[in-house]
């Protein structure tokens, strides 16, 4: 009997401490939504006017693939909208924030000032350790105008609308009412026909989403994002990792963003590690 109430006793120890470690987990869990309109709201607007996505489709989807931007550290500024309308906009947002711009790897990049202090530091962490931490393309690697995810968007939608034109997916007068369409308009759209299976990235596999963000609604428009180089290397995305920044897009593996938190801090950002292959992406959690 002595040793039944030993081992009893020790089961039960067990499930206190497993209970306790859940309910510490929980504790630490937050609701993305929330944790983003507390932090949208401290900056002086409401989720509804920032990114309304109750009535707004597009915004919906941007919150939901881009949102993690918007939980981002207090150093630096958000989106003042999860979709800009126009050129004008864009440039309003960019000239209000405070930025850097330094020459990398050869390419002169602009980030917000935050952003970028932590990707140096990040950069020079990699080259005392033997490695490179470089921008990946041309210096819309970073800071991105309107006309640049126009450009990128375009560049996605028109090879994928002719190719399921051609097979007779898409009819020839829904695809030109597509083109003649304004952008909020076109992305409904393209978002319909993926829902049948009409998949708009570039090798036509799944969402255009995963590879380009609508015009107007890219997180390298707020100068905080960096398409990196070297992003295969664990080590590289371990050394910006621990300076703030993650891959938040998933399956948009050289896409970083700057969060500003330790990663044992994001969960209590609402946000939830989302593991592809050997890419551990934090995204909204939704």
């Amino acid at each position: 009997m002595y040793h039944m109430n030993m081992k009893f006793g020790s089961i039960s120890l067990l499930f206190c401490v497993v209970a306790v470690f859940f309910g510490q987990a929980l504790a630490q869990s937050a609701d993305f939504a929330s944790v983003a309109e507390k932090r949208i709201k401290a900056g002086g607007s409401s989720l509804d006017e920032v990114c309304p996505t109750d009535t707004d489709p597009v915004a919906e989807r941007v919150f939901a693939e881009y949102g993690a931007v918007f939980v981002s550290r207090n150093t630096v500024d958000f989106p003042t909208s999860c979709v800009f309308a126009s050129e004008p906009e864009v440039e309003k947002f960019q000239k209000s924030v405070e930025t850097a711009t330094v020459k990398l790897g050869g390419t002169v990049i602009e980030l917000q000032k935050a952003a970028m202090e932590d990707l140096l530091a990040a950069v020079a962490e990699a080259k005392a350790k033997g490695l490179n931490i470089t921008p990946r393309g041309s210096s819309s690697a970073a800071r991105r105008s309107y006309g640049d995810t126009a450009r990128i968007w375009n560049s996605r939608f028109f090879p994928a609308l002719a190719y399921w034109q051609k097979r007779g997916k898409i009819s020839v007068a829904d695809a030109n009412a597509a083109k003649r369409m304004d952008t909020a308009d076109q992305v409904v759209r393209v978002m319909e026909w993926e829902a049948k299976g009409y998949w708009f990235n570039t090798n036509l596999s799944r969402t255009i989403f995963s590879s380009v963000a609508a015009p107007g609604t890219s997180q390298h428009l707020s100068m905080l994002a960096l398409d990196v180089r070297q992003f295969g290397d664990a080590r590289v995305r371990a050394i910006l990792n621990a300076h703030g920044w993650f891959q938040t897009i998933a399956n948009d593996t050289p896409h970083f963003t700057y969060l500003g938190y330790g990663e044992d801090e994001l969960p209590q950002r609402g946000l939830r590690s989302e593991k592809h292959g050997d890419f551990t992406f934090w995204v909204p959690d939704l």
